[in-house]
């Protein structure tokens, strides 16, 4: 039998089942707002990560770049924790007008002689800093001045990024940046100078011998027949055509340059030949001969132990350093420099050797200094000795010469500083490694203290 319809069963009241409605809505609800609330979670790490990203882009652009601007410094401001920034605000208002501005001054000098690559005056900026601040009983400053300085001698780019974006926080800071920017600018230009003329004057002593070697000249000269003569010029063609080209090509060229030049010159010409080449060679290169001397006697000074030694050493580094900046003064060791007898001289290293004389001593810092910038001036000039050297080697090679016969050695060599007691001998290092002018030195005034 069917069993009645029981129509008191538990059936949802029209109530209950809104309920359950609103219950299941509210599953929903919490559940997609625990995915939106996921999904910003997840927005929010992927900005930080690329915040983080843009941030090591802009720590490594300003890092790497010899020269950063105040905009630079400003740009990567904007990409560090706020709260960075307003802390150092903050601290810098608790500061007098008069400390504002020395620690202005100060923090311009230390970012400056790093862009300048004098790395170790830095250093020792700094550490005179930490002194300053100790003995003024600001501990926490001289503290923080110790750790740029930590940091510089392990990562110096990084050691000028702090400082510059330091300075960028604070009112002035910009304009010390824009100081330092400019500084940097005029003194690469004036680097860059040298080069440029010291390239013109080769290619233009060049042109000179090419001229004063010419075919027709040098022939008459060594009283070589007309049929000579028209195969010095052919060969002096070939010369050429081999020296612009490279790979195989080049080898096939100088093979052939070669066959063109033998018996060009008969032997009994030649060592007149090899002579007046190694004249032209001499005379070309007297400035870089004596710029090699000069550079040697600062090399030899550069390691003085005893304050006697140091006396005589500074007065030794600095005559030899102007002796490199003009080759053609008459100043003698031990007298004042002055206008006169060192046209070519700034004065402000004039100054500074006639204050050596007067028996003041310069800082290690100040000795690093010029032996770094004389090694630059050095490898300026051996640059251009090179220059002399491939395009008469190659002008003497177009007659069958031996250039092992013309040039003193076979290759420049730079000097080196004497050897440590107890310690290996330097290996001679080849010349011609880049070059800077006096400038990069005349650039370096508020950190060296000429």
């Amino acid at each position: 039998m069917v069993a009645p319809i029981n129509y008191i069963q538990d059936v949802q009241t029209p109530f209950q089942a809104a309920a359950g409605g609103l219950q299941l809505g509210s599953g929903i609800v919490n559940m997609q707002a625990e995915q939106q609330a996921q999904a910003l979670k997840l927005q929010q790490e992927q900005q930080a990560m690329e915040q983080q990203r843009m941030l090591g882009d802009r720590i490594q652009s300003v890092m790497t770049n010899p020269n950063p601007t105040a905009q630079d410094y400003a740009h990567l401001s904007m990409l560090m924790p706020k709260d960075q920034a307003e802390s150092t605000r903050k601290a810098w208002d608790m500061l007098s007008a008069d400390k504002q501005q020395t620690r202005l001054s100060r923090a311009g000098q230390v970012l400056a002689a790093f862009n300048s690559g004098a790395n170790d005056i830095a250093q020792g900026l700094l550490a005179e800093e930490a002194a300053a601040l100790r003995n003024s009983g600001d501990e926490q400053g001289a503290k923080a001045a110790e750790t740029y300085a930590k940091i510089a001698e392990i990562n110096p780019a990084m050691a000028r990024t702090n400082i510059g974006l330091l300075l960028s926080q604070i009112p002035g800071g910009d304009k010390v940046i824009e100081g330092v920017t400019k500084l940097g600018a005029e003194r690469r230009a004036e680097e860059k100078a040298p080069f440029e003329l010291s390239k013109a004057e080769s290619e233009a002593k060049i042109k000179k011998a090419e001229a004063r070697f010419a075919p027709e000249k040098f022939g008459a000269e060594l009283g070589l027949t007309r049929a000579q003569i028209d195969q010095a010029r052919a060969a002096a063609s070939a010369s050429r055509a081999s020296a612009a080209k490279s790979g195989a090509e080049a080898s096939r060229a100088t093979a052939e340059a070669r066959q063109i030049t033998a018996g060009v010159i008969p032997a009994d010409k030649r060592p007149e030949a090899e002579g007046k080449f190694r004249k032209e060679y001499s005379d070309q290169t007297k400035g870089y001969q004596e710029v090699k001397s000069a550079y040697g006697r600062v090399l030899a000074a550069s390691n003085p132990k005893t304050d006697e030694e140091k006396a005589i050493a500074d007065v030794a580094t600095i005559f030899g350093y102007m002796k490199m900046l003009d080759p053609g003064s008459v100043v003698r060791e031990g007298e004042y420099a002055t206008a006169a007898n060192t046209a070519a001289v700034p004065d402000q290293i004039k100054n500074l050797y006639n204050r050596v004389i007067d028996k003041q001593r310069l800082t290690d810092s100040q000795r690093k200094t010029f032996k770094k910038q004389a090694e630059k001036l050095y490898n300026s000039a051996s640059t251009q000795e090179k220059t002399v050297r491939d395009g008469l080697g190659r002008i003497a090679k177009g007659y069958g010469l031996s250039p092992e016969n013309i040039f003193y050695e076979s290759t420049e060599t730079a000097p080196t500083a004497p050897a440590e007691p107890n310690a290996p001998p330097a290996q001679p290092r080849a010349a011609g490694r880049g070059a800077v002018s006096p400038a990069a030195t005349r650039s370096r005034n508020v950190a060296v203290d000429y």
